[in-house]
């Protein structure tokens, strides 16, 4: 769909919300309660972390201004499949259950936005999984630091800065054990293309790393780099 047509819905969606604040760690939406609203992010970013049956957690994310959260379980009225937390303070509105039903009944731009964000989760689940069998651990913290860099980083210095990821949200996202994820941000270290503090990724050159990425079967900490 068009962005104005996005922009349209959106506007519709602002109109007959209910506007709120969050604050980071704040949750937004809990496994397992009722789906009685979709929220449209504003500003801010948030993540969404499924708990599977082995007890491990993935994490989805971060969505930031202009997506929404919550609508399938809206649609199909069935309670939360995840838990919806703030990743950064930030502001949206809160569509309450009915209301959202018959704007996507009624709304063609409503229905399209909806349809629109269906199939790019799918699309991001499919390139996940393809990434998850082909990809090496270390590749796939890169890629995952590069696309949040793009998304929420700031820039610092000569480089760009993600704030507010825990190394726990990291391995969620790229489906990794904890000692794999801390032993492919050393490499990334080593290299010389992230510096790390608390809560916080430095990409040095992030232009480098996106070449990188695109080298076939690049991996951190195999080769020197110009």
């Amino acid at each position: 769909m068009d962005e104005q047509t996005a922009d349209q819905a959106r506007k519709i969606l602002h109109r007959v919300g209910q506007p709120f604040s969050f604050r980071r760690g704040e949750i937004l939406m809990s496994f397992g309660a009722p789906s009685d609203d979709v929220v449209l992010i504003a500003s801010g970013s948030v993540k969404v972390v499924l708990s599977e049956q082995t007890g491990a957690q993935l994490v989805a994310g971060p969505y930031g201004p202009g997506e929404l959260i919550g609508e399938l379980g809206v649609l199909d009225r069935r309670p939360r499949t995840a838990t919806v937390v703030a990743l950064h303070d930030g502001a949206g509105v809160r569509v309450a259950a009915p209301v959202f039903r018959r704007l996507f009944e009624r709304d063609r731009d409503v229905m399209l936005l909806v349809n629109a964000t269906l199939r790019a989760r799918l699309h991001k689940a499919d390139n996940r999984q393809l990434a998850i069998a082909s990809q090496h651990v270390a590749t796939r913290v890169a890629a995952q630091l590069l696309e949040w860099a793009e998304k929420f980083g700031t820039p610092e210095g000569r480089g760009i800065a993600v704030r507010g990821n825990t190394q726990e949200d990291l391995a969620g996202a790229v489906v990794a054990s904890a000692k794999s994820v801390d032993a492919a941000l050393k490499s990334l270290r080593d290299d010389g293309l992230i510096r790390t503090r608390r809560l916080c990724y430095l990409l040095t050159d992030p232009a480098l790393l996106a070449s990188l990425l695109q080298r076939p079967g690049w991996r951190p900490g195999k080769r020197r780099y110009p």
